[in-house]
């Protein structure tokens, strides 16, 4: 086997080892449920505090009948609550339930899923090691 090939089967089993993690964690929180720009917009509402029906309509650049459909939509899959503001009750904001924090950071869960398995597969040598070529490829490394 060349060296090209061995690289290319590396990087393909490495890369199927981290989507096999991305999807146990999809899977485990029922994200097969949800569309993919739902899980946008949760991780919208998850990246903004106190965000309103105006606020996220302005920011997706859609009407608020249209943000109330999108959210009623979350409200029914248990990822999203709906809370009147204590100031004005004409207002409500958007708050993630548990279910729904799980799923705007999967990406979180996925790639501590894989930081698992290589702390699993690695001695602290190895982990070092794999740490500074990884660093190297992704350019963030100072030599």
């Amino acid at each position: 086997m060349t060296e090209n090939d061995r690289l290319h089967q590396t990087v393909k089993e490495f890369y199927d080892a981290s989507t096999a993690c991305s999807l146990e964690i999809a899977d485990q929180l029922g994200m097969s449920k949800l569309q993919v720009n739902q899980i946008h917009y949760l991780k919208l509402i998850d990246g903004n505090d106190n965000l309103t029906f105006s606020r996220m309509a302005k920011i997706l650049g859609i009407t608020k009948p249209s943000v109330t459909e999108i959210v009623n939509k979350l409200i029914k899959l248990d990822c999203v609550n709906k809370l009147r503001s204590p100031d004005d009750g004409r207002i409500f904001f958007m708050e993630l339930t548990e279910k729904g924090k799980h799923i705007a950071r999967s990406r979180i869960l996925s790639e501590n899923k894989m930081i698992d398995l290589i702390r699993k597969k690695l001695d602290p040598s190895e982990r070092e090691t794999f740490i500074h070529l990884l660093e190297k490829v992704a350019g963030s490394s100072p030599h």
